[in-house]
C-alpha cells in the first residue's frame, strides 16, 4: 500500500463537503470510488430507483476507472472531487442537465428563461439561452452529451477541442445572472478575470467570455 493524505470534495444534500482522508496510491480509481461511497454512506440509487454512478476527478480531468492513482499523478495533498453521474444521461437533454447540475448541488429543470439572453460569437452567430440553467459546452452524443442538451453547442467553433463537453453553466436567479465553471479543462474568463471552479461569478450585459479558446459576448434584456 502506498498511502497519501488527500482532500476530497463532494456534495451531500446540496452542500459541498471537504474532508481530509488517506487513500492508497496503488489502488485503482474504481476501488477508491467504491470505498468512498461505502465510507461516506453516499446514496447508491437516485430518487427514481436508478443506480447512482460516481466519477473521480483530479485537476479538472475525469479519471479512468482502471487507472491507479499514482499513474494519473495523484500524490500527497492532492485535491480530488467525487462527482455523482446519472447513468441515463443519454436519454434526454433534461437528464443530462440534471447530471451536470448535481455537481453543483442544484436540481435540473426545463424552466424557461423569462427574459431574453444570448451569447454572441465574433462571427455574429447567436446562441439564445432557453433555460434558467443554461448549459454551455461541446456536444458528444456518444458520451452522453447530445447537441439538444446544450443551450450553446460550441463544437463548430472549436476544432482544437478547447471546450469541455460540460464546460459552463449560466444561471438566472433572483433577477441576476451568474456563470459557473463545471470543472472544465481550459476554464472560463469573464472580461479577462478567471472564474473559480465550481463557484458562481456575476455575469452582466456586455461581458466578454472566453470559454476555452472561444470568445463570446453575453447580452441580456430585462
Amino acid at each position: 500500500m502506498l498511502p497519501a493524505n488527500v482532500t476530497l470534495q463532494y456534495m451531500r444534500e446540496g452542500t459541498k463537503q471537504n474532508i481530509r482522508l488517506k487513500v492508497s496510491l496503488d489502488a485503482t480509481v474504481r476501488q477508491v470510488i467504491d470505498g468512498l461511497v461505502r465510507e461516506l454512506q453516499l446514496p447508491t440509487t437516485d430518487a427514481d430507483g436508478e443506480p447512482c454512478v460516481y466519477e473521480l476527478t483530479y485537476q479538472r480531468q475525469t479519471l479512468s476507472d482502471e487507472a491507479r492513482l499514482f499513474e494519473v499523478g495523484v500524490q500527497e495533498n492532492a485535491i480530488l472531487q467525487l462527482v455523482a453521474v446519472n447513468p441515463n444521461a443519454t436519454r434526454s437533454g433534461a437528464a443530462l442537465s440534471a447530471n451536470v447540475l448535481s455537481r453543483l448541488g442544484g436540481k435540473g429543470s426545463n424552466e424557461p428563461l423569462p427574459i431574453n439572453a444570448q451569447l454572441v460569437a465574433r462571427n455574429g452567430r447567436v446562441f439564445r439561452l432557453r433555460h434558467t440553467r443554461a448549459l454551455i459546452g461541446r456536444a458528444d452524443a456518444a458520451l452522453g452529451y447530445p447537441p439538444e442538451s446544450l443551450d450553446a453547442d460550441l463544437t463548430p467553433f472549436d476544432p482544437d477541442r478547447t471546450v469541455s463537453r460540460p464546460h459552463a453553466l449560466i444561471v438566472y436567479s433572483d433577477g441576476r445572472f451568474t456563470i459557473r465553471d463545471l470543472y472544465s479543462q481550459r476554464g472560463i474568463l469573464v472580461n479577462g478575470v478567471r472564474v473559480p471552479v465550481n463557484g458562481a461569478y456575476p455575469l452582466n450585459d456586455g461581458d466578454w467570455l472566453h470559454i476555452g479558446e472561444i470568445e463570446l459576448q453575453f447580452r441580456c434584456q430585462s
